[in-house]
């Protein structure tokens, strides 16, 4: 596992977890997921990516020019000079045991190879971590993460 790389998840994982408000697999082929791991517990936090640019770029500028901040969201081009959105709300933690493969490009791993794009996806996803952690609920649909979280962080432990 490379740390600010991009992978795919095995179904397993939905199988195992199976919270309504998850982004859900499709064949284990999408969406794909940016991975950072969480030094204080060994958890990997994957937040899924998606090509509806033009959804979630709309989201922002409301944000924007509403003055607020957006940590929910974040669009940038990638190795592959394709654009990708992040979506940092629906982030999850999961284990090493359920990533299927990295993803590739016509036989290129695709990863995040700019450290200032990495480390600001990275602040906003621990910004929302925070902000749930808290307590707070960002949105109706919000998948219990704590509970995942504290269900592998056992499991970790034994």
């Amino acid at each position: 596992m490379i740390s600010r790389g991009i992978y795919k998840i095995k179904d397993k994982f939905f199988d195992d977890f199976p919270d309504p408000y998850l982004k859900t697999n499709k064949d284990e082929s999408r969406p794909c997921y940016f991975c950072f791991k969480e030094e204080s517990t060994g958890l990997l936090w994957m937040i899924p990516m998606s090509k509806k640019i033009e959804k979630y770029k709309s989201i922002i500028n409301k944000k924007q020019l509403q003055n607020k901040p957006c940590d929910i969201l974040h669009v940038a081009k990638l190795g592959n000079d394709q654009e990708s959105a992040f979506l940092i709300q629906d982030i999850f933690p999961i284990t090493d045991e359920y990533i299927l493969n990295e993803y590739t490009i016509n036989g290129v791993i695709l990863k995040i190879t700019n450290d200032v794009l990495a480390n600001i996806i990275e602040r906003k996803a621990k910004t929302i971590l925070m902000l749930i952690r808290k307590g707070v609920k960002l949105f109706n649909t919000q998948p219990d993460i704590l509970k995942i979280e504290k269900t592998l962080l056992d499991k970790l432990k034994n």
